[in-house]
């Protein structure tokens, strides 16, 4: 019998069954390369996803503080 299932997309459309799979695909593409072989780029974006809330709250801070003075990067 055919069912209904939840499946996650990256932005490359690969199909996932967690989103927290699909993040990391995503996190990993964005960070590009990291380290002689790319190892280390899984881990790093495992680290940022583990980090959310403290990233979001760095760049909220960062966003106050260039919106007055028009410096962003």
């Amino acid at each position: 019998m055919a069912k209904v299932v939840t499946a996650f997309a990256d932005n490359s459309g690969a199909i996932h069954s967690a989103p927290i799979d699909a993040i990391l695909v995503d996190l990993t593409a964005v960070l590009g390369r990291i380290g002689a072989e790319g190892g280390l780029t899984t881990g790093l974006a495992q680290i940022i996803l583990e980090k959310r809330t403290e990233i979001e709250a760095i760049f909220a801070d960062f966003d106050a503080m260039t919106a007055a003075t028009g410096d962003r990067p």
